[in-house]
């Protein structure tokens, strides 16, 4: 994000300016009035001078023992002014500022004030980029990248201690039906009702993923298989009785789910994704609403009926 992108997104864009001769309770009453932190103090040209924050203000009080509230701008003013453009990013401008310790910054145009944005502003805009980053817009849960970020650790983990974890892929069935019978808008009111389901059904410490398109993903931190299984098969039955509204009527769906879990031959990130993935494939060919666990797992005997399929187990729901 630019500093103009920013700004464009302000409510007040408006530059408050005050002249140096001005006085310290002329200052405050500014800042009061506009409830900002600073102001930017301009001469007769327009030209920037100083900045005056409350910060200053306070530091006055220390130097200034009787009429203080009549003291000249121009005594307490910060001279050194650090300066942004409209071309500087949020994060460079972000940085510029905890290094010099300072709260607002003005942005010029042409060296014209343009505006004045503050650390606080700097840092919401950074840390919603961060989020923008990492979340899948459309439903809010972790995008491809932030979910192969938990995944990684969570290898890392279990080859340092040993703790085991389980990793579910999820693709809806036919959904190209939806999109062509109801609409893409519609289609997108699945996506956003079938994240909800997971966000009512999974626990805190479960990671709920869109990879893309109507793929999901589910990483269940601390998790063998067998139980992992279980929250697999509450979330897909809550999946079936799960109704979205639309304009052009109720919508009911099924998924189809490959689940794999970590084992001593655990690779990478990648790898264990696309095992899940080819047991979900498997879970398709095998007519869909269906999970489909990895047969190489030590601890899948409890889960109930098996049906061999290749590599896989199959458990029909």
């Amino acid at each position: 994000m630019l500093i103009r992108d920013l700004l464009a997104f302000k409510t007040r864009a408006q530059v408050v300016s005050i002249r140096p001769d001005r006085s310290l309770r002329a200052a405050a009453r500014e800042m009061v009035v506009h409830n900002i932190g600073a102001l930017v103090v301009t001469d007769d040209a327009g030209e920037l001078v100083g900045v005056i924050s409350e910060r200053d203000l306070v530091r006055a009080l220390t130097l200034f023992d009787v009429g203080l509230v009549e003291i000249p701008i121009s005594e307490v003013m910060t001279r050194s002014v650090i300066t942004c453009t409209l071309q500087d990013t949020a994060f460079h401008v972000l940085k510029v500022m905890n290094t010099n310790r300072i709260r607002h910054i003005p942005v010029l145009k042409k060296n014209q004030i343009y505006g004045v944005v503050s650390l606080r502003e700097l840092d919401r805009a950074y840390r919603h980029l961060q989020s923008q980053a990492l979340t899948d817009e459309l439903t809010g849960l972790s995008n491809r990248r932030h979910f192969l970020q938990h995944l990684r650790q969570e290898i890392s983990t279990y080859k340092r201690y040993g703790n085991p974890f389980s990793v579910a892929l999820i693709d809806i069935d036919h959904f190209k039906r939806v999109n062509d019978t109801f609409g893409h808008t519609a289609g997108d009111l699945v996506l956003q009702s079938l994240s909800d389901v997971m966000g009512q059904q999974l626990r805190l410490i479960d990671v709920a993923g869109r990879l893309g398109g109507e793929e999901f993903a589910v990483l269940f931190p601390n998790t063998a298989a067998s139980d992992a299984y279980c929250a697999c098969d509450r979330l897909m039955d809550s999946i079936r009785r799960q109704t979205t509204k639309t304009e052009q009527g109720d919508i009911r769906i099924t998924v189809s789910m490959g689940l794999t879990a970590s084992a001593s031959n655990t690779a990478d990130a990648e790898s264990i994704l696309k095992q899940a993935d080819t047991l979900m494939y498997d879970a398709k060919a095998a007519g869909r609403d269906r999970i489909v666990v990895d047969a190489a797992l030590d601890d899948i005997a409890g889960i109930g009926p098996v049906q061999s399929a290749g590599q896989a187990s199959m458990l029909t729901l």
